[in-house]
């Protein structure tokens, strides 16, 4: 009942701006029920509910309206509620509709994004639940794609590379924040971190999907392992005071980008080794449990 009285809560607060029939809510939430069944079990919800809301004090109808035919959320109620306050705040700072060229306000943007601190209720798989945290969370990700597209186009790198990184613990699968991660880390100046996330990309991708990152990918890659590092300016000696040259770099760095794929391929072939190694650890620890149970 408990789990109940919380789903019911739960769809009052996210479909607060109307009312809904009792008849409609006791069908959701009591559908396996008799219809007189599913009703007794809606008004000893609404009871509990105005126990915790509306207890000795408050007046009756502040937090719920109750009447004979239906049932909703006050929202002319003092009370904040993280949901509506991301989806408000998405609303004014990043509408969709909103032409490429409008200047963010960068905080309000901020604020709103951070009231998004985890997937909706988590532990309810009630279909209607499912649905809701689904669209919050595309929804929650596409405001970062915008913050992370707005970012890089002002030069805001670090910014844009806290936007990414958030995207990809969320859908690590998705190569088109992948390749501006990497783009971004070598307009810091860190190609290691570059080649790194290329491989963090590679890695999800075969685990999840079996599959190898797309040719678009793989070129920015080939591009990272094949640009020579740039060249330090040095005085040419015996060059007239004040005049800059760049040295010419060792030899052995024209062979960077053959060295660095043979590292990744013996990376590889680590990875593997180890995961075939933890399967069959994994198995043989399973087997001696079931021997175990069975004594």
């Amino acid at each position: 009942m408990i789990h109940a009285v919380q789903s019911l809560l739960a769809w009052l607060l996210l479909h607060r701006r109307k009312t809904h029939a009792r008849e409609t809510l006791a069908g959701l939430f009591w559908g396996e029920q008799t219809e007189t069944r599913a009703r007794s079990c809606l008004s000893t919800a609404l009871w509990r509910l105005r126990q915790v809301l509306e207890p000795g004090g408050i007046q009756r109808g502040t937090y719920l309206i109750t009447r004979p035919d239906a049932v909703g959320f006050n929202c002319a109620s003092d009370y904040w509620l993280d949901v509506a306050a991301f989806e408000d705040g998405v609303g004014r700072h990043l509408p969709p509709s909103a032409p490429a060229d409008r200047a963010l306000d960068w905080s309000g943007a901020e604020d709103a994004v951070a009231c998004y601190t985890g997937d909706l209720l988590e532990g309810f798989y009630d279909d209607w639940a499912l649905r809701e945290r689904e669209r919050l969370r595309v929804l929650y990700l596409d405001c970062l794609g915008t913050l992370l597209r707005g970012y890089s186009d002002s030069g805001a790198l670090e910014p844009a590379l806290r936007c990414g990184r958030q995207i990809l613990v969320l859908d690590p699968l998705r190569e088109d924040v992948h390749r501006e991660v990497i783009r971004l880390h070598v307009r810091n100046g860190h190609r290691a971190l570059a080649l790194r996330q290329y491989e963090c990309c590679r890695a999800a991708l075969k685990e999840e999907l079996g599959v190898e990152p797309m040719a678009e990918t793989r070129a920015l890659c080939a591009d990272l392992l094949s640009a020579a590092p740039k060249s330090p300016l040095a005085i040419r000696p015996g060059a007239p005071s004040g005049t800059m040259q760049e040295t010419r770099p060792p030899a052995a760095t024209a062979r960077i980008a053959p060295t660095l794929r043979h590292a990744v391929a013996k990376l590889d072939e680590a990875r593997h080794a180890i995961a075939d190694a933890l399967h069959i650890a994994e198995s043989d620890q399973q087997v001696a449990g079931e021997k175990k149970f069975h004594r």
